[in-house]
């Protein structure tokens, strides 16, 4: 069984950042790493690869750079950059922006992203921004996540982070709904009300579904006056051959009805997906901004152009440009559940002690924690029943530890050791 995670910045979230294939098919954007695909399911895509296998050849994006379309000599020209960076097992652990300073020269950093993830779920995507007067990162807002017990996410907190206090603070939460197929059927939003120190309703989608794929989007806002909600948004989706075509924006005021307001058409080639968003202006649809996305043979994006509509030229115009770089490397897989004789759960956590089962009664066993480099962690000679304490400074991530019984071979298992 192979799981991937692919990486996916928002382009919402971040000033430039990669969109790949899969989110030209997305229905709504829950946050920079989370998704909400048209078939109805959550994908959760804070980056990077995760395989069961034993290791796994995989591409993974080294950086992004961003450029903005000079006019004058008809080039793009740098401005921004991205560089990511992943543990072991592909997962994503942190991503840098920086942009070019005024004199052309200078590169200064922006933006900051950490992941940490329990086992493979994302729980936590904070940001930080660059204090130019302290040099140094401080934290800016942050997600965190949480899931039930088959794994379906159920929330998402967004926290922002107070200097003077020197704590995180709620903002908003969403609670994801779902029908019995998993599928979702809404989305409440709901904003943290400091002087009633409660959770009070904000915003909520509604999720309609025709043959298997989200037909239509509608949001709501919460009338406190009425304590109903009312609509006032509404996005309906057309699809061709299972492919999003089209999707047209509706606004509505009070009691009026539905009126449209802007539409995206999306066109697919064979090695790109081009998205134009139009508005409507006297009765006609009028072109206003175009991405054209572009893939290799490996079904990664290399390539986003920005264009905007150049009225007296009749015509889109260059506007910005997102190339991003890969890297083929190897990702070490992780078996959730260890075969043969003995039995260990994975992931461990370093602030619990954990036990091995299988192991036979008035037996000594040689246990040893191993990192990837090699180096010896921890051994211990321990007897069925017993367990076995980490140390909380270890760094979290994958390791081999090694079961040895007298006079048999070592067996050696994959482990993740998280918080």
């Amino acid at each position: 069984m192979v799981r991937k995670l692919i990486l996916t910045l928002s382009i919402a979230v971040l000033a430039f950042a990669p969109t790949i294939a899969q989110n030209i098919q997305m229905a709504h954007q829950l946050t920079q790493s989370c998704y909400l695909t048209t078939n109805g399911k959550v994908t959760i895509n804070a980056g990077g690869h995760y395989t069961t296998a034993t290791s796994e050849q995989v591409y993974l994006r080294d950086s992004l750079r961003g450029s903005i379309y000079d006019t004058v000599n008809s080039s793009f020209k740098n401005n921004k950059r991205n560089v990511f960076t992943y543990d072991s097992g592909g997962l994503l652990t942190s991503s840098e922006s920086m942009t070019l300073d005024k004199n052309g020269i200078s590169w200064s950093n922006s933006q900051k992203v950490g992941y940490k993830y329990t086992g493979f779920q994302l729980f936590e995507e904070s940001y930080k921004s660059w204090d130019k007067a302290l040099s140094d990162w401080v934290y800016n807002i942050r997600n965190v996540y949480s899931y039930e017990t088959d794994n379906t996410l159920s929330s998402i907190f967004n926290q922002t982070w107070d200097a003077d206090t020197s704590e995180w603070k709620y903002v908003t939460r969403d609670l994801i709904n779902y029908d019995q197929n998993k599928n979702v059927t809404s989305i409440e939003i709901q904003k943290w009300n400091k002087n009633l120190v409660s959770w009070e309703n904000y915003q909520q989608l509604i999720f309609t579904y025709s043959g298997g794929n989200v037909s239509e989007i509608t949001y709501q806002i919460w009338n406190k006056t009425t304590t109903l909600w009312d609509d006032y948004q509404k996005e309906n989706i057309a699809y061709t051959s299972n492919n999003k075509s089209e999707v047209i924006l509706q606004l509505k005021s009070g009691t009026s009805s539905w009126e449209n307001s802007s539409r995206n058409v999306f066109v697919y080639g064979s090695s790109g997906i081009s998205d134009i968003t139009e508005y409507l202006w006297n009765g006609s649809w009028k072109e206003n901004r175009k991405y054209i996305y572009t893939y290799d043979a490996n079904n990664l994006e290399t390539m986003i152009i920005t264009q905007s509509w150049a009225t007296h030229l009749n015509s889109f115009r260059n506007h910005s440009q997102d190339e991003s770089f890969y890297t083929q490397r190897e990702v070490i897989g992780i078996d959730e559940i260890t075969a043969n004789t003995f039995t260990v759960n994975n992931p461990l956590s370093k602030h619990i002690p954990f036990s091995i089962g299988g192991l036979q009664q008035n037996v000594k066993y040689q246990v040893n924690l191993i990192s990837l480099n090699g180096s010896l962690i921890l051994k211990k000679s321990i007897s069925a029943g017993e367990t076995i304490a980490l140390s909380s400074q270890l760094p979290c991530g994958i390791y081999m530890l090694s079961i040895t019984s007298p006079g048999a071979k070592a067996f050696i298992h994959k482990v993740l050791i998280t918080d």
